[in-house]
C-alpha cells in the first residue's frame, strides 16, 4: 500500500488550464488511487478530475493566500503539496513520515536573484537563491498542517513585498534551518521538482531521464504547457485513459 495518498494544490483565478493539466496527470499515472484536493477561493471554477475542492475567503496577497489555503486542509497522514503548473509523468511513492519531518526538495544550482524583478528586494542584492531561499516551494511534503500556520504567523509581520512574492520560501528556510521544531528530508530536485524550461527540453526529460517522477514548468508557460500536455497524452499507454470529458482552456 502507498505511503503518498493525497495530493494537494492551491490555485486562484479563473483559467484553470495549468491545473487541469495537473490533475490530469496524476489521474493518467496514479488512477483514482491518490486523493487529489484543490484548495481555492469562492470564486475559481472546480478542476474536473478533483477529489474535492475545498474553498475559502483568501487574501488578496498571493503568499498569504498560499498559506492560508494551505494550513485549511486538515490532515493527519503523508500529503504531498504541488504547484499547479506541474506534471506527474511516472508514477512514484513516497516514504512514511515522522509527525514532525517535512519533505523538500533542495535547490541544487548556484542562481543569483535578480532582486529588481518582480518587485525590488534589495536585501537580495548580490545574493542567491541557494543562499537565501534554499528549498522550492513546489513541493512540500508534510503530514501536518503546523508548518504552513507557523510560516503564515511569520509572513503576517514581514514587509508587504515578502506577502506578495517570495515569503513561502523565505519562511520556510526560517522555519527548517533556524527553529528545530522540524526535521527535514531532503527529495532528489532532479526527480521529483524537474525545471524544465521547453518543450524540446521536455522531451528530452521524457527520453534520456528516466527516474523523473514530476515536472516543473518554467519560462513562458502558457504555449509550453499546452504542447507538452499534448505529447504526454499521446504517449499514454494502451488501456490507460484519462478522464473523460477534461478540456485544456486557451
Amino acid at each position: 500500500m502507498q505511503n503518498l495518498r493525497r495530493i494537494a494544490f492551491f490555485w486562484k483565478g479563473q483559467d484553470t488550464s495549468f491545473p487541469t493539466i495537473l490533475v490530469l496527470s496524476i489521474r493518467r499515472t496514479f488512477g483514482s488511487d491518490i486523493e487529489v484536493v484543490q484548495l481555492s477561493d469562492p470564486d475559481t471554477p472546480e478542476v474536473e478530475g478533483v477529489s474535492r475542492c475545498q474553498r475559502m475567503k483568501l487574501s488578496p496577497l498571493m503568499m498569504v493566500a498560499r498559506l492560508e489555503a494551505y494550513r485549511s486542509l486538515a490532515i493527519s497522514e503523508p500529503t504531498l503539496f504541488l504547484d499547479a503548473d506541474m506534471m506527474v509523468v511516472k508514477p512514484f511513492d513516497l516514504p512514511a513520515l515522522q509527525a514532525n519531518e517535512i519533505g523538500v526538495t533542495p535547490r541544487d544550482e548556484r542562481v543569483e536573484i535578480n532582486w529588481r524583478a518582480p518587485i525590488e528586494f534589495p536585501e537580495f542584492k548580490g545574493k542567491y537563491f541557494c543562499d537565501e531561499m534554499p528549498y522550492i516551494y513546489s513541493f512540500i511534503y508534510t503530514s501536518t498542517p503546523e508548518l504552513f500556520a507557523r510560516q503564515l504567523d511569520q509572513l503576517r509581520k514581514l514587509p508587504r513585498r515578502f506577502q506578495e512574492w517570495y515569503g513561502d520560501q523565505v519562511t520556510l528556510k526560517h522555519e527548517l534551518d533556524s527553529q528545530q521544531r522540524f526535521i527535514r528530508r531532503d527529495f532528489d530536485v532532479r526527480i521529483y521538482n524537474r525545471a524544465v524550461q521547453s518543450v524540446g527540453e521536455f522531451n528530452v526529460v521524457l527520453g534520456t531521464e528516466l527516474d523523473v517522477c514530476i515536472v516543473h514548468f518554467k519560462g513562458p508557460r502558457g504555449k509550453i504547457m499546452l504542447e507538452a500536455v499534448m505529447r504526454f497524452l499521446r504517449g499514454a499507454p494502451a488501456g490507460r485513459r484519462s478522464p473523460a470529458g477534461i478540456r485544456l482552456q486557451k
